[in-house]
């Protein structure tokens, strides 16, 4: 195409306004085999750009995609995604001096937050490879084909042209000029003007005649030969004068049949013969295949390196590149938190034959393939060696544009530097295909590995919990990846024992294993504390790698296996708990016997075992002819000088009585002086003998209960039964005169509770919530209170939903001597498990209950069944809002024994001391008696 107006004078008139320079960097210019190439940085012109072309005025003209296919511009981008744009050389607007040099001017617009800023880029080109008689191009947008002019331009035939646009502007193209296009045998012809209107672009250069059409055009049509297929369109181009009419063949056929993918290859397959393009198929002859990448041709060596098939089998033109191969672009992708990739390369094939020796026809296809996502599953390695006491993991692969981001470890967020200044070592380390895997490694001992202990084993586990968040960095988007690492190692030195007993004591010694940090040490299922050692007077001594423990002989934490007048054998279990679980992970037992003495031992089960010695009198008394106040309870050992009771407080004449909080036990051994006969007058030196034996019980108590949840609204109904002679005044009076209160307490020791305006009250989920029942007016001839129903809800409303039962159907199956008596407090507990973070309240029904006789005839270690007299009221009662959060960490429950167990034995301590008193008291009245 030819300009009316020089080079240079364009120049001068292009617009200056808000115009820049490109900076040194960001752009290049280059000359390919029929085109101009030009690549700008992707990041330079921003999100909003467009390319801009000056016409014969110098006014700039917009390219879009219609006007570009039309004119022989492509608009692209590489496979990094920097902008690249190719201009035919016979393209609109382009200087072409006679077909040899050619140059050109493009504008390119970018919008700025300050306003569009204009970069102007021109170009000269030679042509160094010589035009062949017909030459085809399939563009990515367009195709164009050249041919050979035989008639010599005529100048003249421009200036008497009619045409007013882009014919005439275009030059060499006249009304002389028509197409002809066959379309399902069918012929349509046009002049050159319409076929512009069209979309069709049509020129006459010095040398060519010039037909370009973008792809499925009106005219255009799909051909099939064989197994492929083609764009194309049947076009002749007349030239018509007195005396000559030239005929120009301009049919176009480009193969657009996708690429064969397979997970590690591409392949594409084009037609050898393209037979469309061939007239005479007898005469066909390839004269030169070449495959080109990135815009320019590549040889042999180059196929070879890049481990290429580039081969012609004379149906098809095979061209395979494995997937990742040089000369392409993989670029990562997040799919659904899945990574992977895709993979990009830039083909184009150039194909010569001819039909006669000097015809030749140049085919050239250009082919941007782009590999659906593929996902890749990281690869997680693990190459730790437990001996070296450290993890040590890899990820991989990734291509260079994914990179780690930061970890999470143990549920804690950590940057890569955090890790690092941690002591974690954070590698990056590069792999022979042009991928990464990232090394981490983490010291056994750092906290964020969790230890477990293999029971009855001298191993233990050690596991990391690690999630890695990596990001792609040109995309900005994050993906994780979630492993765990456990590793065995038999690196646990277990402690050792060693029992011994003392005069009045059971002392155990214990060798430090490698792990007592972890473990919590405990008496039967009391947890060591600090007070409890206080109370109890353990000695303790830990210092050193032997830990030292004493427990004196009645003791809380003792067990008693045998009481007889052989001695006492006694019991000390020690155990050495997880900190979390609180499972037994160590344990041994010192076993000790006594000798027998004044004793007096209060069982829970209601057992009572004391000792009576004869000696303590003067003059002394025979034990083994002592009785309980039930004459039938004799002992159930005996000797010369001592004797061992064993009964139940339900029997033997035992009395029982209220305390404040407690009931006490009571019953007596009675030593009765013979009865001498009136004829045998001899003093009798027998004393008279009485020995009072006292047990105390708590009467409040602590039981743990379950709550199970309940999806379905219950209405919950208030009524009850009233049977005793007070049930007329109770119902007028119960709201004004009972005044019960459900407390909150502060902890297990129900010494400190919530008050009002405490609440909400904020419980951690490991802590319990520990409740009691506050009766604080105590009416004379009142049934005694206790707890018939209680549950949960997350609404103040009692009959709220969802609900938790806590308590249901009345007190629970337990000894008579243990239920909630008259004026007394109630008290219950509950685990968190389960609990929903949010407000809870707690609500209980309580009921009045006639008090009933515990007397019958059970054993003492059987529960007695449900009292006889229905409830008397209910009485609701709630507390609440609490609120259940979070654990801050790791928190464990150290579940008590029950408050009885501790009473016992402190009881049965001071009780003994009271025998003492009571029998010196006994000797010095005898000694009275009988002086």
């Amino acid at each position: 195409m030819n300009l009316s107006i020089p080079f240079a004078l364009l120049c001068v008139s292009l617009p200056c306004i808000n115009s820049a320079s490109f900076p040194v960097g960001v752009y290049k210019t280059g000359c390919h085999s029929r085109s101009f190439w030009i690549w700008v940085q992707k990041d330079f012109l921003g999100p909003t750009w467009q390319i801009e072309i000056f016409n014969d005025t110098s006014y700039p003209v917009v390219l879009d995609d219609d006007l570009s296919a039309q004119c022989g511009y492509t608009k692209s981008r590489d496979v990094y995604g920097n902008v690249e744009v190719r201009i035919s050389f016979l393209g609109c607007w382009v200087n072409n001096l006679n077909d040899n040099q050619f140059d050109t001017a493009v504008q390119f617009r970018a919008r700025r937050s300050n306003g569009d800023i204009t970069y102007l880029l021109s170009k000269s080109c030679q042509l160094l490879d010589p035009w062949n008689m017909r030459e085809i191009i399939c563009e990515e947008n367009y195709m164009e084909v050249s041919v050979i002019r035989i008639v010599p331009l005529d100048r003249n035939w421009l200036k008497t042209d009619p045409q007013q646009f882009w014919p005439l502007v275009q030059g060499g193209l006249s009304q002389r000029w028509q197409v002809q296009f066959t379309v399902n045998k069918t012929q349509i012809i046009m002049s050159a003007k319409d076929a512009f209107k069209k979309g069709y672009g049509m020129n006459a250069t010095a040398t060519r005649v010039v037909f370009r059409t973008r792809y499925q055009s009106l005219e255009s049509m799909i051909l099939t030969d064989g197994d492929y297929h083609y764009n194309a369109i049947l076009s002749i181009m007349y030239y018509t004068q007195a005396l000559i009419r030239l005929t120009v063949n301009t049919t176009l056929a480009c193969p657009n049949d996708p690429p064969v993918m397979t997970q590690t290859s591409l392949s594409w397959l084009t037609p050898a013969v393209l037979s469309p393009l061939v007239l005479e198929p007898s005469l066909y002859t390839t004269t030169n295949l070449k495959l080109g990448l990135n815009g320019q041709l590549i040889d042999a060596n180059l196929i070879a390196q890049n481990h290429y098939t580039f081969q012609n089998d004379g149906n098809t033109v095979d061209v395979t590149v494995p997937i990742g191969a040089p000369g392409g672009y993989t670029e990562s992708d997040i799919v659904n938190n899945t990574y992977g990739s895709s993979y990009r390369i830039h083909l184009f094939l150039e194909q010569e034959w001819n039909e006669q020796p000097a015809d030749i026809t140049r085919h050239t296809m250009f082919k941007p393939i782009v590999t659906p996502f593929q996902p890749l599953p990281p690869i997680f390695i693990n190459y730790t060696i437990p001996e070296n006491y450290y993890f040590n993991v890899s990820l991989g692969n990734f291509f260079p544009d994914v990179d780690l981001k930061s970890f999470i470890i143990k549920k804690v967020p950590l940057t890569v530097i955090e890790a690092k200044n941690m002591g974690f070592n954070v590698i990056k380390v590069p792999n022979a295909n042009n991928t990464n895997a990232f090394f981490l490694q983490v010291p056994f001992n750092d906290p964020l590995v969790v230890q477990q202990y293999i029971n009855e084993t001298t191993s233990r586990h050690y596991t990391l919990y690690v999630t890695y968040v990596m990001t792609l960095l040109e995309k900005d988007k994050d993906f994780t990846y979630t492993e765990v690492v456990v590793c065995i190692l038999a690196d646990v030195v277990l402690p050792t024992y060693n029992g011994s007993c003392g005069a009045d004591r059971l002392i155990l010694d214990m060798t430090h294993g490698n792990l007592d940090r972890y473990w919590i040490p405990y008496i039967r299922n009391l947890p060591l504390t600090r007070d409890l050692a206080q109370s109890e007077k353990y000695v303790i001594n830990g210092q050193g790698p032997v830990f030292h423990f004493e427990v004196p002989l009645f003791a809380v934490g003792l067990v008693y296996e045998d009481i007889t007048l052989r001695g006492i054998m006694a019991r000390l279990d020690w155990s050495l708990r997880d900190n979390k679980t609180l499972e037994i992970k160590s344990k041994y037992s010192v076993f000790c016997r006594f000798p027998t003495d004044r004793l007096l031992v209060c069982f829970p089960n209601g057992t009572v075992k004391a000792t009576v010695i004869g000696l303590d009198t003067k003059p002394n008394f025979n034990p083994q002819k002592t009785h309980l106040k039930d004459p039938t309870c004799t002992p159930k050992e005996a000797d010369d000088t001592l004797a061992l009771f064993s009964f139940s407080v339900y029997n033997c004449g035992t009395v029982r009585k209220f305390d404040g909080d407690f009931l006490l036990y009571e019953n007596e051994v009675t030593f009765d002086r013979e009865v001498l006969p009136e004829n045998q007058p001899i003093i009798s030196r027998d004393s008279n003998y009485r020995l009072t034996l006292r047990c105390k019980y708590p009467v409040r108590d602590i039981q743990q209960f379950h709550g199970k949840l309940k999806e379905i609204p219950i209405k919950r109904g208030f009524s009850a039964v009233y049977r005793s002679s007070q049930a007329r005044a109770l119902k007028k009076r119960e709201h004004d005169e009972l005044g019960a209160v459900l407390r909150l307490s502060k902890d297990d020791t129900f010494t400190n509770f919530y008050q009002s305006e405490d609440f909400p009250v904020a419980i951690q989920r490991a802590a319990g919530l520990y409740f009691e029942v506050d009766v604080p007016r105590k009416l004379p001839g009142f049934p005694p209170a206790m707890l018939q129903e209680c549950w949960a809800t997350i609404t103040p409303q009692k009959d709220g939903f969802p609900q938790w039962d806590l308590i249901a159907n009345g007190n629970l199956k337990r000894h008579c001597a243990v239920n909630i008596f008259k004026g007394q407090h109630s008290k219950f507990g509950i685990a968190n498990t389960g609990v929903p973070k949010t407000n809870i309240y707690v609500h209980c029904q309580l009921a009045l209950h006639e008090a009933v006789s515990c007397q019958n005839t059970k054993r003492p270690d059987q529960e007695t069944e449900k009292r006889s007299v229905p409830p008397a009221g209910p009485y609701p009662i709630s507390v609440g809002p609490i609120t259940i959060v979070k654990d801050n960490g790791v928190q464990y429950l150290h579940v008590g024994e029950k408050t009885w167990s501790s009473w016992v034995w402190i009881l049965s301590v001071g009780l003994a001391v009271f025998v003492v008193f009571t029998i010196a008291a006994v000797s010095v009245a005898a000694r009275i008696f009988v002086c």
